[in-house]
């Protein structure tokens, strides 16, 4: 026992480890909830960027929403935008996103991005926000590499290339992070709706 089994996201052909234990755990880790690719347009031509892998602790995220599903249809909860926003908003609730570079990507980029979108939820004068940013300074991504983010108890944890570089306490950080693959305009629609059909499959019972 003990082997983590690996999922192959079907596009790309990279692979995502089929749960991901933060900090020191070793037993009821959180199980890969959904995949995707984030595609950007260059020049008008469709790019594959990353795959990207979504865990969550299914218990926790019961426990985060109770019973207000219970009996429902999971196609419909699997949508249900409340469902999201009890597992974004509590710190209670770990939560690891997972991305695999699916070509050479100057890091940059990829913090370009995601500032995109933290900004206007932070502010531009941030602490947290210009930690974050100072992650990705000077590094090359290649083909293969992983960069993953874990929210655990309101604090973010940031691995680059299987090492982890820091942590930032700050629920709104987490928050604002995860909104990107978890709110109501993801960047990767695809690995949300399998995390909405995966979590749905465990509240309504």
């Amino acid at each position: 026992g003990g082997r983590v089994e690996f999922v192959t996201e079907p596009k790309t052909k990279l692979k995502f480890p089929g749960e991901y234990c933060t900090r020191d755990r070793t037993t009821d880790c959180a199980p890969l909830g959904g995949v995707g690719v984030r595609v950007k347009r260059v020049a008008g031509i469709p790019v594959r960027v990353y795959a990207v892998g979504l865990y969550v602790d299914l218990r926790a995220a019961r426990a985060a929403v109770g019973d207000r599903f219970v009996g429902g249809r999971a196609v419909d909860v699997a949508k249900d935008p409340s469902l999201f926003a009890a597992v974004l908003s509590s710190p209670d609730v770990e939560k690891t996103v997972r991305l695999v570079l699916a070509r050479d990507v100057d890091s940059s980029k990829i913090r370009d991005a995601l500032s995109e979108r933290l900004k206007p939820v932070l502010g531009a004068g941030s602490p947290s926000l210009k930690e974050f940013e100072g992650y990705f300074d000077g590094i090359m991504f290649k083909k293969g590499q992983s960069v993953t983010f874990s929210a655990v108890k309101g604090a973010l944890h940031t691995s680059v290339l299987g090492t982890c570089v820091g942590v930032i306490a700050d629920p709104a950080l987490c928050v604002a992070l995860f909104d990107v693959y978890l709110g109501a305009n993801p960047v990767v629609p695809g690995a949300k709706q399998s995390l909405g059909e995966r979590m749905a499959g465990f509240v309504t019972e």
